[in-house]
């Protein structure tokens, strides 16, 4: 089993953003990672930022630069993949320190590095929406005028898309590494005990079980938080009769799982029974509208007129699925205008929402698009969950 990807298949993702700048006309391309979203820094790298944030430069041609801040050395040479590494005062940490001891480079020599001199004119961007300010302050600065920069997401996104064998080995391994989890809290937590008593269980059980870590913060709240999309744990007790959302996301060799459950400490009332069945009746209608070269829209479509026939549209938030991969929520989402064909090995969560005035729940599992169908990741108790 391996436990991390190896160096060669990032040499590939080099190589193909490359063709990518070389076919666009673009000098290159720049991504960039902060602590939480780590995802295009670490595809690239491997190196994944903590406190500070981190870019990787890719130019048409050469050898590609992670820019760190000055304090990462180090830790990043440990990590990186990419070996030519620089520190730029743009990527440190938000407090700011000016580190007067240490030396630094600006875009400038960056930009001289590893064009030889001549400039870069036409700068590909891959992380619009969470580029800070000073980093885009130093990368116009460097540029001039007459300098230009392009949003091109698109390029990174479509990679990470279709996930390679060693992608999908480390995904499995963190969804067994979940279900083991899930387990061991179903086995262990009580009423009484906080909702934080049992996230603490889920996080001592992966780390056992040879986690990298927890994937995201790990879902555990009961009652009318329920309704919540997204939330976290609170000092709250767990009560006997109250719905209880439990979502467990295991990290494994730079990849994201997660498995969702609605669980009770008792037997479900009625209507509650209905709604939970109701729930896990429609996540296992998506995974049998899944094969490849559906349309992704089509899916959507189903997924909500099903909600409707069944009489309950008014629940419906969002659905049915979600890509993920190094983040447990990255593209493509599967939406009534998602224009794009599922292809064999796109990596998605089937996320299955239901929400109303007194309680919400969720079922979750991850899995790849195949030839004629869809390989689930997670299957364990996909049932009514009464302790």
């Amino acid at each position: 089993m391996i436990k991390e990807i190896p160096e060669s298949e990032f040499q590939e993702r080099i190589e193909k953003i490359q063709e990518k700048l070389v076919e666009n006309n673009y000098d290159a391309y720049l991504v960039h990672s902060n602590e939480a979203d780590q995802a295009n820094v670490r595809y690239l790298s491997d190196h994944w930022p903590i406190f500070e944030t981190a870019g990787v430069i890719v130019p048409k041609e050469g050898e590609p630069i992670l820019l760190i801040g000055p304090e990462a050395e180090p830790f990043a040479r440990d990590r990186s993949k990419i070996k030519k590494i620089r520190k730029l005062l743009a990527y440190r940490e938000s407090a700011e320190p000016e580190y007067p001891d240490i030396e630094v480079c600006t875009f400038g020599d960056i930009f001289d590095e590893i064009s030889n001199g001549k400039g870069i004119h036409r700068l590909a961007l891959g992380d619009y929406t969470i580029l800070p300010m000073p980093v885009y302050d130093g990368v116009r600065e460097a540029m001039g005028d007459k300098g230009e920069i392009i949003r091109a997401e698109w390029i990174i996104a479509e990679m990470r898309m279709i996930k390679s064998e060693n992608e999908i080995a480390l995904m499995k391994e963190a969804h067994r590494i979940s279900e083991l989890a899930l387990e061991d809290a179903l086995k262990i937590m009580k009423p009484g005990m906080t909702e934080k008593e049992v996230v603490g269980i889920l996080y001592d059980s992966m780390y056992r079980h040879g986690a990298e870590c927890e994937a995201f913060p790990n879902y555990v709240f009961g009652g009318k938080k329920t309704r919540n999309a997204i939330g976290r744990a609170t000092y709250d007790k767990l009560k006997e009769g109250e719905l209880i959302q439990l979502c467990v996301g295991a990290r494994f060799g730079g990849y994201a799982s997660s498995v969702g459950r609605p669980v009770i400490f008792g037997k479900m009332p009625e209507e509650m029974r209905e709604k939970v069945q109701f729930g896990l009746d429609v996540h296992k209608k998506t995974f049998e509208w899944i094969r490849e070269g559906v349309a992704a829209k089509d899916i959507a479509i189903k997924f909500y007129d099903y909600y409707q026939e069944h009489g309950y549209a008014q629940n419906y938030l969002y659905g049915p699925c979600h890509g993920t991969g190094i983040i447990e929520v990255e593209r493509p989402w599967m939406e009534k205008t998602s224009d794009y064909q599922l292809k064999e090995n796109m990596a998605f969560m089937a996320d299955t929402f239901f929400t109303s005035s007194e309680y919400g729940f969720r079922w979750e599992d991850g899995f790849r698009v195949t030839e004629d169908g869809c390989e689930v990741f997670s299957s364990i108790f996909s049932e009514i969950i009464e302790l």
